[in-house]
C-alpha cells in the first residue's frame, strides 16, 4: 500500500510551534482516511476537529466524505455503550 502526504518542511524551530504539529497531524489523519486506514471519528479524535472541521481538511484536500470502504467500516463499528447480549 502507498499513501502518499505533503508534510511541511519540518525544522527545529517549526516542530516547537503547536500548530505545525496540528498541520502535520491533520495532513496523516486525511491521507490515512483516504486510505480507508482510520474512520472519520477516528480523524476527528486524530486531529482534535469538530465533525464541520476534519469534514472542512478532507474538502481542501478533495477527499470525499464517504468511500464505500469508509461506510462500511463506519457500520460495523458498534457503539462504545453497546453491550454483547
Amino acid at each position: 500500500m502507498k499513501i502518499e502526504a505533503d508534510f511541511p518542511d519540518i525544522t527545529e524551530e517549526a516542530a516547537k510551534e503547536p500548530e505545525q504539529g496540528l498541520r502535520i497531524l491533520t495532513e496523516l489523519a486525511c491521507r490515512l482516511y483516504e486510505k480507508d486506514i482510520i474512520t472519520f471519528g477516528q480523524g476527528m479524535r486524530m486531529t482534535g476537529l469538530d465533525l464541520l472541521g476534519f469534514q472542512k481538511e478532507l474538502c481542501k484536500r478533495e477527499i470525499p466524505r464517504m468511500t464505500l470502504e469508509s461506510f462500511m467500516l463506519e457500520l460495523n463499528q458498534k457503539p462504545a455503550h453497546a453491550h454483547h447480549q
